[in-house]
């Protein structure tokens, strides 16, 4: 099976907020969780194309994903410094137990914060999903 984190992005996003309109609070929470993780994935994978692991290392883990991987991309590539979210998940209920909580008992999460989790997992795909394709790191197809 081909990994395309690009498109799953669009894909999960689009389904959280079905599912958000659809007040499913923790599944929506959930899906935006992997939004942000496959926009982060994605843009590792084009910028460590050398390391083939790279994307693999990170696992599920979005606080190392926003923290360790974008600081790396940072110190890497320096013309990137303003095009990274910073620190995008904090302050959300994104940084908490993703992915763990798929298991989680329903009620966990409130219409207020799966729509702060939806609405920054949106902002987050527009930030690095349409500047990857502007600067032909991926394709339009790709999303």
């Amino acid at each position: 099976m081909q990994e395309s984190f690009s498109n799953s992005a669009g894909r999960h996003l689009q389904d959280a907020r079905i599912l958000l309109a659809e007040q499913r609070w923790d599944n929506a929470v959930y899906l935006a969780g992997y939004v942000v993780e496959c926009s982060f994935k994605v843009f590792v994978e084009q910028h460590f194309k050398h390391d083939l692991g790279a994307v693999k290392k990170y696992g599920h883990d979005l606080t190392e994903l926003d923290g360790r991987a974008m600081e790396r991309l940072r110190v890497l590539y320096p013309i990137l410094d303003r095009q990274l979210p910073a620190a995008r998940i904090i302050g959300t209920v994104l940084a908490q137990s993703h992915p763990e909580r798929r298991y989680a008992k329903s009620g966990l999460w409130t219409e207020s914060e799966a729509t702060l989790a939806v609405r920054r997992a949106a902002e987050i795909y527009r930030e690095i999903i349409p500047m990857l394709v502007l600067n032909g790191l991926i394709s339009s197809q790709d999303i």
